[in-house]
């Protein structure tokens, strides 16, 4: 059977949400701690294990989590320091954002930090200069490209499967977003937004497609994705308008997130990304 790759960005949705209409991160929500419990139990529930990409901005305000998901045996990598998209940073704000990142991260865990993820995926391009940043850095894998064309964040020629950036500093290993092929069209199947508006079924066919294939799939989630909780900022309609779209798409079929992974779960072998290294 094949091993696919399992992960979770670990971050704060209102914490994030509050530094895009404010321009300063809030403290992290109470309904964080509840979306962690409840990722960590579907993990023990099903045996698996998988790789926690973890925000700065959360890991300094509640490095207990950071703790806990380490403790459980799950493996901690870097969602950056401050979640600024990688466009809107220097070259030298980008080596100390990721420098410290991977400090903190090694200081909270008791693991060597050997994986990346941009936030939203924000690496443009398969000559971005961050991979050779990561090289230098010591990381030895990245799992920040989408290779499907047309959105903001794809990258229409990368691989669809595991591929090696080589790099001025050296070989990097990418890991890019699951994706799957109906006839000409390449479809994303890697995550929470994919898994609230596509039918279970072509996700499942499609995951059992790939596994057939030797064709190895790596999926993301989010915390928000399992809150049971309606996702807004505090602040009324006023605070939430300039991010109406976001609330709506956060907030819009939740519950099937959950039973379309339960479902890969039971048909997959599913692994941290270190294991697919």
């Amino acid at each position: 059977m094949t091993s696919h790759g399992l992960s979770f960005d670990l971050e704060d949705w209102c914490q994030l949400a509050s530094k895009r209409v404010d321009g300063v991160a809030s403290e992290p929500s109470r309904d964080i701690d509840a979306c962690v419990d409840a990722i960590l139990a579907l993990c023990d529930d099903t045996h698996v294990k998988a790789t926690f990409f973890v925000v700065g901005l959360l890991a300094r305000s509640r490095p207990d989590l950071v703790r806990r998901v380490a403790a459980a045996g799950h493996e901690i990598a870097s969602h950056s320091l401050e979640h600024q998209l990688l466009p809107s940073l220097s070259h030298g704000a980008l080596v100390d954002d990721l420098r410290a990142s991977k400090a903190l991260l090694e200081d909270l865990s008791g693991q060597e930090v050997i994986g990346f993820r941009a936030p939203e995926f924000t690496v443009e391009r398969l000559d971005h200069p961050c991979f050779a940043v990561l090289r230098e850095l010591g990381f030895r894998y990245d799992s920040s490209v989408f290779p499907i064309g047309g959105l903001r964040y794809g990258i229409a020629n990368a691989p669809r499967t595991r591929f090696q950036l080589d790099t001025s500093a050296g070989p990097l290993v990418e890991f890019p977003r699951a994706t799957t092929t109906r006839g000409p069209w390449s479809v994303p199947i890697a995550g929470g937004s994919h898994f609230r508006v596509l039918p279970r079924a072509l996700i499942t066919w499609s995951a059992r497609r790939a596994d057939r294939r030797g064709e190895s799939l790596v999926f993301y989630f989010h915390p928000y994705e399992f809150s049971r909780r309606f996702q807004h900022l505090p602040g009324g309609f006023a605070r939430n308008r300039s991010i109406a779209r976001h609330v709506v798409l956060h907030n819009f079929a939740t519950r099937r997130i959950e039973r379309t992974l339960r479902a890969l779960l039971d048909q997959l072998r599913l692994v941290p990304l270190r294991e697919l290294m």
